[in-house]
């Protein structure tokens, strides 16, 4: 691959994780006390870049939106809410590092349909979810309201805002996904590189 190709591909996936979290900064429905929101399809720039360039490129741009989630985190009081170290440290890793990180696995699912894009988003959706649910079992067990225990706690609290946030990340990759061959065809450096 040129250089030239990688510093444009570069260049796009800055201003795709840019995007990816100013669209998070947009959350009309921001109300769990421990965390969780449903954006404005923040997860589908980094989608879109894993669907582009593959996994590796795509795992990139999302561990770096992963670092900025966990800085917003931090921003908004998660350091306060009064978690021991070895907690506070298994947190970051799933519900930040690793939660937010896999979003460039769909990069498997790279191909010219739109199929593959709706595949590629619902399952980063449904990983995801697996580790906020992990974390909220193991360790948020303490908040879970009254006739619930740690584990039904865990599944609906993170069902809350995971399912309107899969639902709102596939429906606009789906619809999305009809520029990518058009994208692919008219800048070379999409073309280059399967992974």
């Amino acid at each position: 691959m040129k250089k030239n190709d990688s510093l444009k591909k570069l260049a796009l996936c800055s201003m795709m994780v840019a995007l990816s979290f100013v669209l998070s900064l947009f959350a009309p429905f921001k109300f769990w006390p421990q965390g969780g929101s449903v954006t404005i399809a923040s997860m589908v720039p980094i989608v879109l870049v894993a669907l582009l360039f593959g996994t590796k490129w795509g795992l990139g741009c999302a561990f770096v939106n992963s670092v900025l989630q966990l800085l917003m985190g931090f921003m908004e009081g998660m350091g306060s809410w009064g978690l021991s170290p070895m907690v506070l440290i298994c947190s970051i890793l799933l519900d930040y590092i690793l939660a937010y990180t896999v979003i460039g696995l769909a990069g498997i699912f790279r191909g010219k349909d739109s199929l593959r894009a709706v595949l590629g988003s619902l399952f980063v959706c449904v990983l995801r979810f697996g580790f906020h649910f992990l974390s909220g079992w193991a360790f948020f067990g303490m908040w879970a309201e009254e006739g619930y225990t740690a584990l039904s706690w865990a599944l609906f609290y993170n069902m809350s805002y995971m399912l309107p946030e899969t639902i709102i990340t596939v429906a606009v990759s789906a619809a999305l996904a009809a520029l990518l061959p058009t994208l692919r065809k008219n800048f070379s450096f999409c073309r280059a590189e399967t992974n």
